[in-house]
């Protein structure tokens, strides 16, 4: 199989030199990190996202937005840790279906975000502690944990659906 221009050059750059070069100690510490960001994402906005929703009412909703910033820092992590995978194979992603679901799936979710806080955010700030949300905040926040279980969903699918050539 022909490497496409992007690939090599892909494979050309220090970050994939470094990660091959590494690969027995460097894979494992960046899937550490990863699954760290994702705990910190998941544990935040995902919670956030299961209140607003109706479960863990006696938690002011305002309190759980304080954590949301943690887990954009965990986003952050991912995708760092996520272009050093992809730098290290990137024929492994670029031509695997569920890497193609995952990013469809991260890129709702940042549109989800942009409505999310265009639009629902401003009446959930001002809500008592207790009170239920708002339906368009609920079913953003809806959308928004269907997209990252989809993102989960797929980066667990990586290694069972690679390119027929890996096999």
């Amino acid at each position: 199989m022909d490497m496409a221009a992007w690939e090599i050059w892909v494979r050309s750059t220090a970050l994939s030199h470094f990660v091959l070069a590494h690969e027995l100690w460097v894979w494992p510490g960046l899937e550490m990190l990863h699954y760290f960001g994702l705990s910190m994402l998941f544990g935040t906005v995902g919670v956030f996202d299961l209140r607003v929703l109706g479960l863990l009412k006696r938690i002011p909703i305002g309190a759980l937005h304080r954590l949301v910033p943690f887990g954009l820092a965990g986003y952050g992590l991912n995708l760092l840790t996520g272009l050093a995978f992809f730098s290290g194979h990137p024929d492994q992603y670029a031509y695997n279906s569920a890497f193609h679901w995952k990013l469809v799936f991260m890129s709702l979710a940042a549109l989800n975000v942009a409505a999310f806080y265009s639009t629902a955010f401003k009446a959930l700030r001002q809500l008592p502690p207790q009170a239920p949300a708002p339906p368009l905040a609920r079913a953003l926040t809806a959308v928004s944990l269907l997209c990252w279980i989809g993102v989960l969903s797929c980066g667990r699918l990586l290694t069972f659906y690679r390119p027929p050539f890996f096999h």
